[in-house]
């Protein structure tokens, strides 16, 4: 699916913070007082703070790759 480590290992770091992210998440619900925490909310929370802990990773190592493809071609041309 990815083309090199990485990738692979920028993902495995997305899946293991959006585990906690989610234990977390609902550690925090459960000890909220009746009726104090909307289900709406804590969806969005957890399904936003899910999508960041898999994208950001991601982003990061895809970003480094652009940089350094750059930073190779400018040394190329001089």
């Amino acid at each position: 699916m990815f083309e090199n480590e990485a990738m692979e290992s920028a993902l495995c770091v997305g899946i293991a913070a959006a585990l906690i992210w989610g234990v977390g998440l609902s550690y925090y619900g459960f000890n909220q007082p009746p009726g104090q925490l909307s289900w709406m909310a804590w969806g969005a929370q957890l399904l936003g703070g899910v999508l960041a802990c898999l994208t950001v990773p991601l982003a990061f190592v895809r970003g480094r790759e652009w940089v350094l493809e750059r930073v190779q071609a400018s040394g190329r041309q001089r």
